[in-house]
């Protein structure tokens, strides 16, 4: 590289201009866009909060359009979409490769960024780098709140899912899942509606959960009182998997933790149920799981002495 070689050498005649035009490549190759959402904003580029688009589906067509004509060693910057507090009326099926969706505001409250169709999924489809932050997932129907085909690479972090007006499938549903992180996510019940499971992995013929990590969950009441907090089907691949760190109270005799694969971690773990089941899962891989059955306290696997 020039600077490299200039460090030592100084520079000769023309060659500092060189330079400059070198660390300004350098620097876009090193910086993603920012995409802003606003429902008053007029819907042009999308680049500032005046001229910021009024739907996330525009800002995800928009950052995925730039992806395609940029430099392959580029595509690994994420980009941004910066959402701004409202309800969003939106079923999104195509989602955004190597970006941060962040959503402003408090969950919670009235100002918060919620994802709420009218009708069906709120997000769907197959992605990888994609990190959600602070956003509010709505599903209305009987299928899944997001339901993700392939899920790599991604992080799904500060994020609630409510069913809207009748119980659900799942809160998350993934056919196939790796490196993939869901971290201090709340999942709650919509008054009187519920989702069968909260975190599902429906596994298949090559199909994984590796190497995730599932931390710091709440799943309070948002399942069937005979239902499924988190769930890792049998033909799952769940190597190097870890389970830990999460609360889940079901109100009635379901499974915290259904692992049919038999191959996860799962540690430290606080689970609720009436005359239920804490966990289904190899207890050569559990620890230090507290499990509350209605009239009792146990630690899980219970171990003499």
């Amino acid at each position: 590289m020039l600077i490299e070689r200039h460090v030592a050498q100084g520079f000769g005649k023309g060659e500092l201009y060189d330079i400059l035009v070198e660390l300004q490549n350098m620097a876009l190759l090193t910086q993603g866009k920012v995409y802003y959402v606003w429902k008053g904003g007029n819907s042009t580029t999308g680049l500032s909060w005046e001229n910021a688009f009024t739907t996330i589906t525009a800002a995800i067509t928009a950052h995925t359009a730039y992806r395609a004509g940029i430099p392959d060693a580029q595509k690994a910057v994420n980009n941004y979409i910066i959402i701004a507090p409202a309800t969003y009326d939106e079923n999104i099926i195509a989602l955004p490769y190597s970006c941060h969706m962040i959503g402003l505001g408090h969950i919670g409250t009235d100002k918060s960024t919620e994802i709420s169709p009218t009708a069906g999924i709120a997000l769907a489809g197959t992605v990888s780098g994609l990190h959600l932050y602070n956003i509010r997932f709505e599903g209305e129907g009987s299928g899944d709140i997001c339901d993700f085909g392939t899920f790599n690479c991604s992080i799904v972090e500060n994020c609630q899912f409510v069913p809207k007006s009748a119980s659900m499938a799942s809160a998350i549903s993934t056919d196939d899942c790796k490196e993939t992180i869901f971290i201090n996510n709340r999942f709650t019940t919509g008054g009187a509606l519920y989702c069968d499971y909260g975190l599902k992995f429906n596994g298949g013929a090559d199909k994984y959960c590796h190497n995730t990590l599932i931390q710091g969950n709440i799943i309070n009441g948002a399942v069937k009182a005979a239902g499924t907090g988190i769930y890792i089907a049998s033909d799952c691949t769940a190597s190097g998997t870890v389970i830990r760190n999460n609360i889940i109270r079901l109100t009635g005799a379901g499974i915290g933790i259904d692992d049919d694969s038999d191959n996860c971690m799962i540690v430290s773990n606080k689970i609720f149920t009436i005359a239920g089941t804490y966990a289904d899962c190899n207890e050569d891989l559990s620890m230090d799981n507290l499990h509350n059955n209605g009239t009792t306290v146990t630690a899980e696997p219970n171990v003499p002495g």
